[in-house]
């Protein structure tokens, strides 16, 4: 494995808008361990991890991303301190690491290092499920599907050696000198010392998540050695040949998770009789839609297609519908004339579902060139109004995203907006807003007075890091005592010196590259969660 990727690739949660970067950190961080080997950092990161309270206690900006429908996930950003000394631990075992993440009959989602993408990603893709559903079906008349309980959210850190080493042998031994002791402890650290719940949103947690599970897929092929199926990280489809064989593996399974402290969800557990549908009904009906090549075919394909998504996406409000309907149009070929129709029908899906904002902004990214003709009145009225609506909730997937689009697309943000914003205790959203003011993009200047409480030493390991460390390092806010907070930490000194920043202000951007979201999957909200 490593570690440039992992910290290029896989710290922050790929949902932000893509002004947040860690590429800079990536690179300074690797270029200087080998020039000087990763013991000449200043500050904690060049701390080896011996002993107990050697490494600082830090919290994680939270960032509240909305899925679809009223389901919403919190996302972490993690210190940098913590998270580099995370994920350089995991790079040096790697060898000791790998053989306990591989080799399960059921993982579909076994880490393993990418070289595009995520760092570290599951062996299959997500949109595999068809895939495997084909092959493991064969010769069954059942399967149990079911996932886990809040599952992230309900990892118990010192588990993490229980897998690593056996849970007898540590509970016997609980010092710093085993890799299972010092995960423990460095996953504890990053987030306020709490035991239960690990982070959404880095590969480290992908990593983590399949030292347990891979504990448990064990167990249940020892029980049934001749059982097919797939798990993408907590979810589980297994094939029986009866029905009583499945609802004892159900039993046998939440026996082996409650050795972890987990327990399976049982309103998403179903054992269901085979035949049965290989991919959800959407999508299936919005894959099998095709499109005419005329301009009056395109408008009144568009037309009906939109209508198809709507109609069910009121009937699976808890999938990813409108999201994945959009995604898919990124290969058509839109005629001149068509340009209007399609934004207009772009934006009747983001008030119902701002889930849809990014891949809605992708569009009109994606096409300004060809189509430079965007209708901004139109969203200026909806970025604004999502601003309004989502702030006060502490939404922030609606609030940052809109924000972007206003920085992408040069849209002045409302007197309302600003005051709303202004309040806003959330890093991206505090620091979109700064840049949408350096660019002339506020009808009136933001009121900073909540995010300068964040402009001091101890901040830097709060729940606004980042907004503490890039504010002072772009000069966009000025603290009222401690001028030089930053330096006086020597950790975030030597990132500063070293000019790493978070986030790459509009004027950096290049027009001709504007950031874009990833690329977007059937069931890809899933992804290491």
């Amino acid at each position: 494995m490593e570690l440039k990727g992992l910290l290029e690739r896989g710290y922050f949660p790929k949902e932000l808008p893509r002004p947040f970067t860690t590429t800079p950190f990536a690179e300074v961080m690797y270029s200087w361990s080998i020039l000087f080997g990763s013991s000449t950092f200043l500050g904690h990161f060049g701390k080896p991890i011996v002993k107990e309270s050697r490494i600082p206690v830090a919290k994680e900006v939270f960032y509240s991303l909305a899925r679809g429908g009223l389901q919403r996930r919190q996302l972490s950003i993690c210190n940098p301190i913590l998270f580099y000394l995370l994920a350089r631990e995991l790079v040096s075992h790697w060898a000791e690491i790998k053989p306990l993440v591989s080799g399960s009959k059921f993982a579909a989602t076994e880490p393993e290092f990418k070289k595009d993408g995520r760092a570290i990603n599951g062996k299959y893709p997500q949109n595999a499920r068809a895939e495997l559903a084909r092959k493991n079906r064969i010769g069954a008349r059942y399967i149990l599907t079911t996932d886990i309980s809040r599952f992230y959210h309900s990892i118990y850190t010192h588990s993490i050696p229980w897998a690593l080493h056996g849970k007898k042998i540590a509970k016997i031994n609980r010092r710093l000198d085993s890799l299972g002791n010092k995960l423990d402890y460095l996953v504890r650290q990053g987030q306020d010392g709490q035991t239960v719940g690990i982070p959404i949103g880095p590969d480290t947690s992908l990593v983590i998540a399949e030292l347990l599970m891979h504990r448990v897929d064990s167990e249940l092929a020892k029980k049934f050695p001749d059982t097919k199926g797939h798990r993408f990280i907590d979810d589980y489809e297994i094939s029986f040949m009866n029905r009583d064989e499945a609802e004892r593996a159900y039993h046998i399974l939440d026996a082996n998770l409650a050795e972890f402290e987990l327990a399976l969800n049982t309103k998403k557990t179903y054992i269901t009789a085979l035949p049965a549908r290989l991919e959800e009904h959407w999508v299936t009906e919005l894959r099998r839609f095709q499109f005419r090549s005329s301009a009056s075919g395109q408008a009144a394909d568009l037309e009906a297609y939109f209508s198809l998504a709507f109609e069910l996406h009121n009937q699976y409000l808890n999938d990813a519908v409108m999201q994945w309907a959009i995604s898919c149009l990124r290969s058509i070929q839109l005629h001149e004339e068509n340009w209007e129709l399609f934004q207009r029908l772009l934006m009747l899906c983001v008030a119902p579902e701002p889930a849809c904002l990014p891949f809605v902004l992708e569009q009109l990214l994606l096409r300004k060139h060809k189509h430079p003709d965007v209708l901004k009145e139109e969203m200026a009225f909806l970025l604004n109004k999502l601003i309004i609506e989502h702030a006060e909730l502490r939404h922030s997937s609606e609030v940052a995203n809109s924000l972007w689009g206003c920085l992408a697309l040069q849209i002045e943000i409302s007197q309302e907006a600003c005051n709303k914003v202004s309040a806003c205790r959330d890093s991206c959203i505090a620091l979109l807003a700064l840049d949408c003011e350096q660019q002339g993009l506020v009808e009136i200047p933001l009121k900073k007075a909540v995010w300068e409480e964040y402009l001091n030493t101890e901040s830097l390991y709060g729940d606004q890091w980042l907004l503490a460390y890039e504010a002072s390092l772009k000069g966009w806010l000025k603290p009222k005592k401690d001028l030089d907070y930053v330096e006086k930490d020597a950790s975030f000194a030597f990132l500063k010196s070293n000019n790493v920043f978070f986030y790459r202000q509009r004027d950096s951007w290049d027009d001709d590259e504007l950031p874009i979201t990833p690329s977007f999957r059937p069931y890809d909200d899933q992804v290491n969660y």
